[in-house]
């Protein structure tokens, strides 16, 4: 079984089952914080290893810089935190071990329960950083020029595919809407093989769509929007670009109304310039 088929068990969603320690049917956040632990423990040696510990070559290799996105739950309008592995102009690493970063920047809440992180203090809970920074290219400059301030960079951003056409669909007319969830259900259903030959007993007489595939259908939902989002993102980029150094998008249109998960061959360079300032953003 590979790591993501272990993860992303659509058949216990499809069945309704909410995983140990969750209130809600969604993914496993139990699987996702083991599989984590044992490739950090695999790789490093140590499933606790730290965001800040030092490598200790030969044994780990020196690593590149690496930064994550997490909203904290309680204000998700409020600036990103950053998780960092490297110190920079005005920042420093963070103090939380790997797997607990990979946590809060996969706690999308249709996906997983928040993640809460206590190092350092106070405790602080976290949701996935897609909901703002799906796309973090902006993020990424700014984080560039920390490091290697006043020396040209190049910036390179990998999408996940999107479809030509995307519809979105809000999670409160998937909630209450039974023509809205028949109908976004056949479109999940065009691009999902589990589903592909899935039928609701007594569907045409049905009040209530049951929990385990309106889970899934919200599932799709966020995807779609954060699809948008990072398109969005791109957009502005593009737009304001200024020739003030490279930038390449790659990216492959899908014909699936959902995400494909594959980084296409389909690309051309864009210049770009940001706008932005870096007192946004909250760094922990």
């Amino acid at each position: 079984m590979t790591l993501s088929q272990k993860i992303f068990q659509v058949d216990h969603v499809l069945a309704g089952k909410i995983p140990l320690g969750d209130d809600r049917c969604r993914f496993d956040y139990n699987v996702l914080e083991a599989e984590t632990k044992s490739l950090v423990e695999e790789r490093l040696g140590d499933k606790a290893y730290g965001m800040s510990a030092k490598p200790k070559p030969p044994k780990i290799p020196n690593q590149c810089h690496t930064f994550v996105v997490a909203q904290m739950a309680e204000s998700v309008t409020a600036p990103p935190t950053i998780f960092r592995s490297y110190h920079g102009e005005g920042a420093s690493k963070s103090k939380c071990a790997i797997w607990e970063a990979a946590r809060a920047t996969s706690a999308a809440p249709s996906f997983f329960k928040p993640m809460t992180i206590r190092n350092p203090p106070p405790l602080v809970t976290y949701i996935d950083g897609g909901l703002g920074y799906n796309n973090p290219a902006k993020l990424a400059l700014i984080e560039a020029g920390r490091i290697w301030a006043g020396k040209d960079v190049c910036l390179v951003s990998i999408g996940t595919g999107h479809p030509s056409a995307v519809s979105i669909v809000e999670e409160s007319q998937l909630e209450n809407d039974l023509e809205v969830q028949r109908s976004f259900l056949k479109v999940v259903q065009s691009s999902l093989s589990t589903l592909a030959s899935y039928t609701i007993p007594k569907w045409n007489t049905a009040k209530n769509i049951p929990a385990g595939v309106l889970a899934l259908l919200k599932m799709a939902g966020a995807l779609t929007s954060i699809i948008t989002n990072s398109e969005a993102v791109h957009d502005v980029l593009e737009r304001d670009a200024h020739e003030k150094f490279p930038y390449f998008r790659f990216n492959v249109e899908s014909p699936s109304p959902c995400p494909s998960f594959l980084v296409g061959s389909r690309w051309r360079p864009w210049a770009k310039r940001v706008v932005g300032s870096s007192k946004s953003l909250r760094f922990v």
